[in-house]
């Protein structure tokens, strides 16, 4: 046999190896899987991290740890190993499709899981300016929130400024608008806040948000003295406002300011 042929079938065995244990891992991946949609939580993990093990080239591994790190948060009641194994994901794949993933759950673990918003923030701007464009949006959010939320309302104004500038269209832009009308609000700068608020509107279709918009929207109008504009909108919203009582003192006021003011 020629010595040119021995690379080639070299090659193709190599090939043929590696599909063998691609396959095999796609069926411990959907094992894995399997698990965890009945709600076996441990048992997942148990098989996600010997696919890990025993695959760690595979195409399934990062998905796997990834998965291992946002049970062992969500389920498990395992912060600090959640932590650990995210970190790894980032650490071991950090050119594949999880690593984005894994470091906007790290963000969000020392935000919900240790309320240290600041190191959130930190974490939060690594995920800010990932590749991952789904990555990106929700992180300035998060960001911005965050920010907010440590006191800092002009960079986080920036931030979702930022956001709604790279996604207008966003599926969390209309969020980023009813924040900014939160911002905007609580510095004074009413027709700023009524602005954003009616392009939270426009842009959302959430019901939660359009109701919530609606209702500061409202209260713009009423702190500019529109009065009979603000009380349509709060009637617009008072059959599915969460608080009846409070839309209807809401209501009443309003009435009563408009009547005395046609004396």
């Amino acid at each position: 046999m020629s010595r040119l042929a021995w690379p080639l079938i070299v090659c193709l065995l190599f090939a043929a190896g590696c599909d063998v244990l691609d396959k095999q891992a796609a069926n411990e991946y959907e094992a894995a899987t399997k698990k965890w949609n009945a709600g076996e939580y441990q048992a997942a993990v148990a098989l996600y991290t010997e696919l890990v093990r025993q695959h760690p080239y595979s195409p399934y591994a990062d998905n796997a740890l990834y998965w291992v790190g946002v049970t062992q948060f969500l389920y498990l009641d395992e912060t600090s190993k959640a932590l650990r194994t995210l970190e790894l994901v980032i650490k071991r794949y950090p050119n594949r499709d999880m690593a984005p993933a894994a470091q906007f759950y790290i963000a969000q673990i020392y935000e919900l899981g240790y309320n240290d918003y600041g190191r959130a923030v930190e974490e939060f701007r690594k995920a800010s300016e990932s590749s991952d464009r789904d990555v990106r949006e929700k992180s300035l959010y998060c960001l911005a929130d965050n920010l907010f939320r440590l006191g800092s309302i002009e960079e986080a104004r920036k931030t979702w400024s930022r956001q709604i500038s790279e996604f207008p269209k966003g599926p969390q832009s209309s969020l980023a608008y009813f924040r900014l009308g939160t911002a905007a609000f609580s510095k004074g700068d009413i027709r700023g806040a009524e602005t954003f608020y009616r392009k939270a509107l426009e842009n959302g279709s959430d019901r939660e948000l359009s109701v919530k918009s609606t209702f500061a929207l409202a209260g713009c109008l009423e702190a500019d003295d529109n009065l009979r504009e603000a009380l349509k909108l709060y009637r617009q919203i008072e059959p599915v406002y969460p608080n009846p009582e409070a839309i209807q003192i809401k209501i009443k006021a309003i009435e009563t300011r408009i009547l005395k003011k046609s004396y």
